[in-house]
């Protein structure tokens, strides 16, 4: 195994996939899909060098390895946890603290905080990224900008984007790709996967009736906006959501190719939690987010 760290969502992936004995329960439990949970183990998988679970028709089980590893992980979640409460306890004070998904409408959010931020000085706003979709809400969090397929459950739940799915990539490659009117020849292409959404490439694929497997030169990436990048830096062709994509495609950096656009089953929400007094910082919030002009984010390719 390399000397690296270790991401703590794979080991996360792995203890409620072997508490649960079952991928979609776990997906539940952590507020993302299936492929999700299954791509973080895999990856664990190949770094630790050695399978953690049988995969049957049935289901999964644990290997030996995995049983081993198992307790391990669980005793090293709860003293984490555990450490967190007795060095800071419950978080005080009228501190606001938002999550979003990273890459998530960049300039219109970032403007909607300042706005907010101009009208109640009272109330000092943090703000935090979230890397992985869905990450569950807890009490360091106040409001949660997710992605779901459905309002959550247990939460206070305003949905802030109907996206589509479409390809982009930079301006002087589109050219070259578009030059003329004839079918693109997708399979000299390198294609830029970001792993955890519902829909990829091969929904897009399908939806195009164009076939194409995986190449080794496809590059894959845990976060939207670094796909984005490496997009827009003339690497490749990148699968963009409208809400993800505004800026890029407002500045040029980035430019839609010619083919279907899907429409998304997931969708950034506005989350926080129920019952709240209308006096609350994150309820404050709220109303003023949902009470500025349609942003960027609900606007369709």
């Amino acid at each position: 195994m390399k000397d690296t760290n270790t991401p703590l969502n794979w080991l996360r992936a792995f203890e409620v996939s072997a508490r649960h004995l079952n991928l979609s329960a776990a997906a539940r439990e952590l507020h993302v899909t299936p492929a999700a949970i299954s791509q973080q183990v895999r990856l664990l998988e190949h770094r630790v060098g050695v399978a953690l679970f049988e995969r049957n028709a049935r289901g999964v089980r644990l290997t030996r390895a995995g049983e081993s590893l198992l307790p391990v992980c669980r005793e090293s979640f709860e003293r984490m946890d555990a450490a967190l409460l007795e060095l800071f306890g419950k978080r005080k004070g009228n501190r606001l603290v938002v999550r979003v998904l990273l890459g998530f409408a960049r300039t219109w959010l970032l403007n909607a905080v300042a706005g907010f931020t101009a009208l109640h000085p009272d109330i000092p706003i943090r703000l935090v990224a979230s890397v992985w979709p869905g990450e569950p809400l807890d009490t360091s969090v106040d409001v949660d900008l997710r992605l779901a397929s459905s309002p959550p459950k247990g939460l206070e739940a305003h949905q802030l984007t109907h996206d589509c799915i479409f390809p982009v990539c930079e301006a002087s490659l589109a050219r070259r790709l578009q030059r003329n009117k004839k079918e693109m020849d997708w399979s000299s292409q390198r294609l830029l996967h970001t792993i955890g959404f519902a829909q990829g490439w091969q929904q897009w694929m399908a939806e195009s009736q164009i076939k194409r497997k995986t190449q080794a030169t496809d590059l894959e990436f845990d976060s939207a906006q670094l796909c984005l990048e490496a997009a827009s830096l003339g690497h490749g062709i990148a699968l963009a959501r409208s809400s993800f994509v505004t800026d890029y495609l407002d500045s040029k950096r980035l430019v839609a190719l010619r083919g279907a656009s899907l429409e998304a089953r997931d969708n950034v929400f506005l989350t926080l939690a129920l019952g709240l007094s209308a006096q609350a910082p994150a309820a404050v919030f709220r109303d003023y987010l949902l009470s500025q002009a349609e942003p960027p984010p609900m606007q369709s390719h």
